[in-house]
């Protein structure tokens, strides 16, 4: 085994400890262990790239990617009401009300309901949009309908969805990551964006080194003078692999 096997096999020991613990699957997604799993896929990412490690740390996984933060939803339903001891009357109905925030949990639950045994179910959420998502949401609808005995309930979703969100600070963290993994500013280089209708994009940004000579380069694409001939457009020149 040569020196470069040995290295790449040492980097890689630690991503496949936790996929042998089960750590990628998806019910592992929003834990710590899905978080460092994810983490451990990144470590041969170069070291400015910063924003997509601090997206896994504050983000909501999705399918593999880490979206905006965002809480879980709740399936919630309306349980026979308790008597009190001595009067025998019904208690609030909150303290009857079964709550579910694990989605596989609530397919196992609902698995073979027909439609009125699932219109029993109703759900709290937050949208892509960030919008307040309650009442029933079966059968192609959307949510709808609030009765005065869920508003408790919603109150105390609202105030789950403030701690989970840290109080407002991991969205701004969230969005601060997402800024600079959208540009990747890499340190001290040119840092020069293309030119408008070139065909490329401006958070490109060039990451040659300062006052370099001839074109710039970002990734696989490069815009710039030749000769003293300004080129117009982007253009597609693959970077050549380093050896060793």
């Amino acid at each position: 085994m040569t020196t470069d096997v040995k290295t790449e096999h040492r980097r890689f020991r630690p991503w496949r400890l936790t996929f042998k613990m089960g750590w990628h699957k998806s019910k592992h997604d929003n834990r710590i262990t899905g978080r460092i799993h994810h983490l451990l896929l990144r470590n041969n990412r170069r070291w400015w790239d910063w924003g997509h490690s601090v997206m896994i740390l504050v983000g909501t996984c999705r399918g593999g990617n880490y979206d905006a933060p965002s809480p879980p939803t709740w399936w919630y339903r309306l349980g026979p009401p308790k008597p009190m001891w001595r009067t025998k009357w019904p208690r609030h109905p909150l303290s009857t009300f079964q709550v579910v925030t694990d989605y596989e949990e609530f397919h196992r639950l609902t698995e073979g309901l027909n439609e009125d045994q699932m219109y029993e179910w109703q759900a709290i959420c937050v949208d892509q949009d960030d919008e307040l998502q309650l009442g029933h949401r079966y059968w192609g609808g959307n949510f709808y309908g609030l009765r005065k005995w869920d508003v408790a309930l919603l109150r105390r979703y609202l105030r789950m969805c403030r701690r989970h969100d840290w109080f407002g600070l991991r969205s701004w963290l969230y969005g601060q990551a997402l800024h600079a993994a959208v540009h990747q500013r890499k340190p001290f280089t040119c840092q020069a964006t293309p030119p408008r209708n070139s065909g490329g994009y401006d958070h490109w940004h060039c990451t040659l080194r300062r006052r370099h000579d001839g074109m710039h380069r970002f990734n696989n694409y490069m815009w710039g003078e030749v000769g003293g001939e300004e080129i117009g457009h982007v253009v597609h020149v693959p970077e050549v692999p380093r050896d060793g």
